[in-house]
């Protein structure tokens, strides 16, 4: 089958309508024709609802003259002359069915056939405007023909068939019943079969065999002008950014967003934004990634399509997101039960269900967060588990990033990794680029030199506005070094990293040494000395009563009670301590203290 980018019909269907010029022109009034005329007027408007003259006169092939005498003769009791059983005009539905199609109303006519169509004229229609209907805001009308004819053998082979794997893949989420047959499904063109196979091979996690399916489909298509074709394009695109290839995805993603636009496959054109926004995400380059992002939610809301922020219900599998930020809410609030039970359900979820492999990503990260706020040891040694195969040019973009995190809870859990293996994964992230994963690197190779290398550490400041993410999740690593830099003589020559780090302490609540004598290392040592009393060395007084009670023990609450400060300042005071002593956890730092004693 040929696919066009304009729905048509089958040929079955009866031949165009000829002008309203070439009928009727010598019609004697007392014809058959003529007198049925108002009966077929009422019929129209029946199947059709309210009409204007000039669409009953090319629907009914009469001048618009006979339709306005037609109307007046039916007056307001025109609906009583025609009982609202009376079968429909089967002559009458195909041909509003082409004037629909021929005017560009394929939703329309789409919807008239659901009502009143038999199965064999749905499948024509399924035929020529399935694709677009399916990436169209009227999506859910080609789930209603499938249903209907799901025992149809026109579903059952050919191209109609591509269509019910289709929605089976994207929309009822079921891609591994489609792998099981789509070898021996009959019918289907290898360059729908490919890009079929590409898509699977996408929602399993397999960008290289995604790429290489995708490849193939597209050298099988003649040209783009179809919405398979399309999808062939956007699909490559999306595969080698999973792979870890943006500059390469750009061309075919580029592609499928002309394409799609030119076509008006709305949700295609979406999908490929939101792939773009994501694409320049991972270099860095938020600026264009916010665009891509606006301009897809603006044809979201134009279309009135569901908005990305909507929650689904919490049972469902599309939750897993949405819920995953609310625990990352409560970790950012310190709300550390709440977060845990959270991602303790979450957990649960995993376990027994297949996740993609990006959302599974952000658990982790999530999990890493949890333990380093509860100075949890094994945990985040277990999170850091680096017993995987080495790094590799073929890890996707997902592997590299799951290494990324699996770097920081090692730093986090005081073993950082091995200096050669950060460096290959380093290089590998170099050479993809991915200048995100890069960054986020690079500042845990600083943080992760016996001695914090402060030099790397002024470097990553001075390069871009710090990372929300690091800040947060790396804080009790790097609260201690970058109070070390604001130290160091040479900060004042590096504007630039100066405030940044300034900045992201203030953001972290601690106050920068540049600003605060109130509980500088000089003050302290005064302040030990009349109690007869010094703290370890490169601790304040104040991070020293906070371990001091630590010991008793006593919880950040009851610490932050008896200091008359908040809990999330404790915990900061309890984080710079941990940093500047090495502690990687609450039992180590009770020891400590008890050793001091």
């Amino acid at each position: 089958m040929a696919y066009s980018s304009t729905p048509r019909m089958s040929s079955s269907l009866p031949a165009p309508l000829i002008a309203d010029a070439d009928i009727h022109a010598d019609t004697p009034a007392d014809a058959p024709q003529a007198r049925a005329l108002p009966a077929r007027v009422l019929a129209a408007l029946q199947l059709l609802g309210p009409l204007d003259t000039l669409t009953l006169a090319a629907l009914l092939t009469q001048t618009p003259r006979d339709i306005e005498a037609a109307l007046a003769q039916q007056g307001e009791a025109a609906e009583a002359q025609m009982p609202a059983s009376t079968p429909v005009d089967e002559d009458l539905l195909t041909r509003a069915v082409r004037l629909f199609l021929n005017s560009g109303q394929t939703v329309r006519a789409a919807e008239l056939l659901l009502s009143h169509g038999r199965p064999d004229m749905q499948l024509d229609l399924l035929e020529s405007a399935g694709w677009w209907l399916f990436y169209s805001p009227a999506r859910p009308l080609v789930g209603k023909f499938l249903t209907l004819n799901q025992l149809h053998p026109g579903l059952q082979e050919g191209e109609l068939l591509g269509l019910r794997f289709i929605w089976t893949i994207e929309v009822a989420g079921e891609p591994h019943s489609v792998e099981r047959v789509l070898q021996s499904a009959p019918g289907l063109s290898p360059a729908l079969r490919a890009t079929l196979q590409a898509r699977i091979a996408q929602m399993f996690d397999q960008a290289p065999r995604a790429c290489q399916q995708a490849k193939v489909a597209i050298d099988a298509f003649p040209n783009d002008l179809n919405p398979p074709a399309l999808l062939a394009r956007y699909t490559l695109g999306l595969a080698l950014l999973e792979s870890g290839r943006p500059q390469e995805a750009i061309a075919p993603l580029s592609a499928a967003l002309k394409g799609a636009a030119r076509d008006k496959a709305t949700l295609l054109q979406i999908d490929a934004l939101q792939a773009l926004a994501e694409l320049h995400v991972q270099q860095d380059l938020p600026a264009p990634a916010q665009l891509y992002a606006q301009e897809a939610q603006r044809l979201r809301q134009a279309h009135g399509l569901r908005p990305l922020e909507a929650p689904w219900p919490e049972q469902d599998y599309m939750a897993f997101p949405q819920l995953l930020d609310q625990a990352v809410q409560c970790l950012a609030e310190d709300r550390l039960d709440a977060a845990a039970n959270g991602l303790q359900e979450l957990e649960g979820r995993e376990r027994k269900t297949f996740y993609c492999f990006k959302w599974r990503n952000r658990l982790l990260h999530a999990q890493i967060w949890l333990a380093a706020q509860r100075h949890e040891l094994p945990t985040l040694l277990s999170l850091a588990d680096s017993s995987a195969a080495s790094i590799k040019d073929s890890a996707s973009l997902y592997e590299l990033e799951r290494w990324v995190l699996q770097a920081g809870a090692a730093l986090l859990g005081a073993r950082p990794w091995p200096a050669e293996r950060l460096q290959a994964l380093n290089a590998e992230l170099q050479a993809r680029p991915l200048p995100l994963l890069s960054r986020r690197l690079q500042l845990i190779q600083a943080l992760g030199s016996p001695t914090p290398d402060l030099l790397a550490l002024r470097q990553w400041l001075d390069a871009e506005e710090p990372s929300e993410m690091d800040l947060l999740w790396l804080a009790p690593k790097l609260i201690g070094p970058l109070n070390a830099l604001l130290a160091t003589p040479a900060i004042v020559h590096h504007r630039r990293a100066r405030e940044h780090a300034k900045d992201l302490l203030n953001r972290l609540q601690v106050e920068a040494p540049e600003t605060s004598a109130a509980d500088s290392p000089a003050e302290a040592s005064a302040d030990a000395t009349a109690s007869g009393e010094a703290p370890p060395l490169g601790l304040t007084l104040r991070e020293w009563q906070v371990l001091r009670l630590i010991g008793e023990p006593l919880s950040n609450e009851q610490i932050a009670a008896q200091l008359f400060v908040s809990v999330a300042t404790v915990k900061t005071h309890i984080n710079r301590a941990y940093s500047k002593l090495g502690l990687g956890s609450r039992a180590e730092a009770v020891q400590l203290v008890r050793r001091q004693r």
